[in-house]
């Protein structure tokens, strides 16, 4: 970066400009426990972890209600990958 006069006055890094239009896991995570507050009536039955944009859940559902959840979670901005522990029942 430079001032007004063209004098450097910072270095903005490759990693600065990309946390910038990446969203962190917090956010991430929010959206997926509203996504899965929309789609199930008891939220405990699915547990959400997210770390660097991977997406876990786990829990136990209706295998119709599982594909239903996925493909939306899988949707949602920056998230890199689903990994789907939840067991069918």
């Amino acid at each position: 970066m430079t001032d007004l006069h063209g004098r450097l006055v910072g270095v903005v890094s490759r990693q600065d400009l990309l946390r910038a239009l990446i969203r962190d896991d917090t956010e991430i995570q929010a959206e997926v426990e509203s996504l899965v507050g929309q789609h199930l009536v008891d939220t405990r039955a699915v547990d959400v972890a997210v770390k660097n944009g991977v997406v876990t859940l786990t829990g136990r559902l209706e295998k119709d209600l599982i594909l239903e959840l996925l493909a939306p979670v899988r949707d949602i901005d920056d998230v890199v990958e689903v990994v789907d522990a939840i067991v069918a029942v």
